[in-house]
């Protein structure tokens, strides 16, 4: 018996599983809607769907699971248009990167037996570190040898963690669970503060007195120090950081903490402790990619020192544009 999934958002994250489901063997019907007509023609055409739709209503009355992959802002916008459409029993995936805030919005406009499980996808190590011409191109292998972070509510099924867990094995990633307020923190500090820091670096470098020589001289070191991800615009980036600034700015704190204490120790002339402060930092860096170009979590050898909590567990996160449902015509 086919299993219909409707996906909401036909971007990367959104094509990618499709396409990796089409390769799996679970017999699913996959209708797709993005509010980019360009996204879903191309959606289709890479085989990610088998159809698609002009508006989402219809085909989330018959779906068995839905799919929401957009950014933060739309999550509301859809999970109160679907609310009551849904059949009993119907499971909502959430692949947005931040959940807590989403899981209340769930609760509050998901009648009972509708079930929300925030389930984001991880790239996997051969994807992560195979340079591509687009980075934003889906691919059917781009979460392969991956993790799936999962936050199920207190009140979900069993029936429709046990369904999640088999999407998850079919798109080729192993499945952890996560706390809603712990998963937040973890996304502010790998996809927040690097996006955040960028950004404050090149407003830095511009408003310096110079800027001239600065961009004549700038290198690698400097593009890498200012490159932000080019598939997730400012206007989606500042809607997500506002909708979820409190842990943020958390995570600014930490980070702004860490600054001083780096200065700190410059300005003590102490070249032993410099070192050994850039030694530890670049030690943990090399052990973090080692094992996430493995894959071998279950070694854990990762934690060289005690200040450095679980680095990157969900670094390959990709981010999305704000894609709000088409107004019914």
């Amino acid at each position: 018996m086919n299993m219909d999934i409707f996906f909401i958002g036909l971007d990367q994250i959104g094509a990618s599983i499709g396409m990796a489901l089409a390769n799996s063997e679970l017999e699913v019907r996959r209708t797709g809607y993005d509010p980019d007509d360009k996204l879903t023609r191309n959606a289709h055409q890479l085989g990610a769907v088998d159809q698609v739709v002009p508006h989402p209503m219809k085909a989330s009355e018959i779906a068995d699971v839905v799919v929401i992959a957009t950014p933060s802002i739309d999550v509301r916008d859809y999970l109160e248009m679907l609310g009551e459409k849904l059949k009993a029993g119907a499971m909502v995936l959430d692949t947005s990167p931040f959940k807590a805030q989403h899981a209340t919005w769930a609760s509050e406009l998901l009648p009972e037996e509708r079930h929300y499980i925030g389930a984001m996808p991880i790239v996997g190590p051969e994807a992560l570190f195979t340079e591509a011409p687009d980075p934003r191109t889906p691919r059917a292998d781009l979460f392969q040898g991956g993790l799936l972070a999962m936050v199920v509510p207190p009140k979900t099924s069993e029936e429709a963690v046990t369904l999640a867990l088999n999407l998850a094995s079919a798109i080729g990633t192993t499945p952890f669970f996560l706390d809603p307020l712990e998963n937040d923190a973890v996304i502010a500090t790998v996809e927040g503060l690097p996006y955040l820091m960028a950004s404050a670096f090149m407003q830095m470098a511009t408003r310096a007195h110079n800027w001239r020589e600065i961009q004549r001289i700038g290198g690698m070191p400097f593009v890498h120090a200012t490159s932000i991800d080019p598939s997730q615009p400012s206007k989606t980036q500042a809607n997500t950081l506002h909708l979820n600034r409190d842990v943020v700015i958390n995570k600014l704190d930490e980070f702004t903490e860490e600054l001083r204490r780096l200065r700190d120790l410059i300005a003590r002339e102490d070249h032993k402790a410099l070192y050994e402060y850039l030694d530890e930092a670049d030690k943990a860096r090399d052990s973090w990619l080692a094992i996430r170009q493995s894959g071998d979590w279950a070694s854990q050898d990762l934690l060289p020192t005690e200040r450095i909590e679980r680095p990157g567990f969900l670094s390959g996160a990709l981010g999305l544009r704000s894609r709000r449902p088409k107004k019914r015509p």
